[in-house]
């Protein structure tokens, strides 16, 4: 009997405990289920995750042996404008458009990026070779590539031809001047940024690179006063001073006091615009074009920030001479007008900024970028400017 109610008892217990770990794994599965439900409705509240850059393959040729990235915003327009980055020396495509605020620029004005980038393959520092003659002539080389890229992103998505732009720092802004002057036609407008002028250096080997060093630290075409050397139909070099086979003096020396025996005279807007009106059979109209300089950069002279200055006021036929002079955020800026009263060159100097690219980190509307190696943080956003003088944000 004891044994009996004992055992009864015991069952009692044991369906007890049963029922109430049966009523414990229901509420668990309550709650799991309720937080799995939890989970997806905070899923679906979640915008989509953002758009990143992405390496492309197969855009063409690519006899430049170049890389290819892009970057297209969610919600990509139709009609949108495309604009090609190029970075500088020791960079890499997708650091330097993250850096130099241009992806920030694509979000805000629902504009495409294709981003090139150099290989040590063909450059041991990864600076495009803007100063080889097989890779600064339109249908050549590294040109040839970029311009591929153009072609590759205007096959993929609903791009409006007519708002392609191309920009760049340093070697990135040298190639620039390349892209701008082989393939007006294709571009609406650039950023050159701490560049050179097209047609400054046509050197024939990356190992030697005289002209692009004369060109960087002169802004003094070498050997040639117009024209492009080696190119059929085009005019020949000037014969310097005193009939003397080229300078017998130091660049530098020339620079300062042109006049001595030796020194070659100094290239001419006209000369320079030459460079632009024979790299390619374009007759207009050209690209309108930002130019940036830091006045305190000891690598690329700032003097030839004026020298595309010359170059691209003489492509659009207007005086050299600044037709309005302001500021931007402090900074001088000289703006030079056509006939019909359009902004077609703007050149900005940053007093005391070195060798990089102007970015001013932060929110807000003039706002861009991240400091970092030849990004500097002047409180200029140089990449929202330059969108602004294009056009595409406001």
């Amino acid at each position: 009997m004891f044994h009996t109610l004992s055992t009864f008892a015991d069952d009692r217990a044991c369906a007890a405990a049963t029922r109430g770990a049966r009523h414990r794994t229901n509420r668990g599965r309550a709650r799991g289920i309720a937080g799995a439900l939890a989970l997806i409705l905070a899923a679906t509240a979640l915008p989509a995750l953002a758009a990143a850059p992405v390496e492309v393959t197969g855009f063409g040729s690519n006899p430049g042996n170049l890389r290819m990235f892009k970057y297209v915003p969610d919600g990509l327009p139709a009609s949108a404008p495309l604009v090609v980055v190029l970075h500088g020396c020791k960079q890499n495509a997708r650091d330097y458009a993250t850096d130099a605020g241009w992806i920030q620029v694509a979000d805000q004005a629902h504009a495409a990026l294709a981003m090139a980038e150099q290989t040590q393959a063909n450059n041991q520092n990864n600076c495009f070779n803007w100063f080889l003659q097989a890779d600064n002539r339109r249908d050549r080389g590294e040109a040839l590539s970029i311009r591929q890229m153009v072609d590759k992103m205007r096959a993929d998505h609903s791009i409006d031809s007519g708002r392609i732009f191309v920009t760049g720092l340093s070697a990135g802004g040298a190639m620039t001047s390349v892209m701008l002057a082989t393939y007006p036609e294709v571009f609406a407008g650039g950023g050159i940024v701490a560049g050179l002028p097209y047609g400054c250096a046509n050197d024939t080997s990356a190992m030697l690179p005289t002209q692009a060093l004369q060109c960087m630290q002169t802004g003094r075409p070498a050997g040639a006063s117009a024209g492009l050397p080696g190119l059929p139909g085009l005019p020949q070099a000037a014969s310097p001073i005193g009939g003397l086979s080229g300078s017998t003096l130091p660049p530098s020396v020339c620079t300062f006091f042109p006049q001595l025996l030796g020194c070659e005279p100094p290239t001419t807007a006209a000369e320079w615009g030459d460079f632009v009106r024979h790299a390619s059979g374009h007759t207009g109209p050209f690209p309108r074009v930002s130019i940036w300089a830091g006045t305190a950069d000891t690598t690329v002279n700032p003097v030839n920030a004026d020298d595309e200055v010359l170059q691209w006021t003489s492509v659009h036929g207007v005086s050299p001479d600044p037709s309005a002079e302001d500021t931007v955020n402090g900074q001088p800026r000289a703006i030079f007008r056509d006939a019909q009263g359009r902004v077609v060159v703007e050149s900005i100097r940053i007093a005391g900024m070195a060798h990089g690219v102007p970015v001013a980190p932060g929110t807000g509307a003039d706002r861009c970028g991240k400091a970092a190696d030849f990004v500097l943080d002047v409180g200029v956003c140089s990449s929202m400017v330059i969108a602004r003088f294009w056009g595409i944000v406001e």
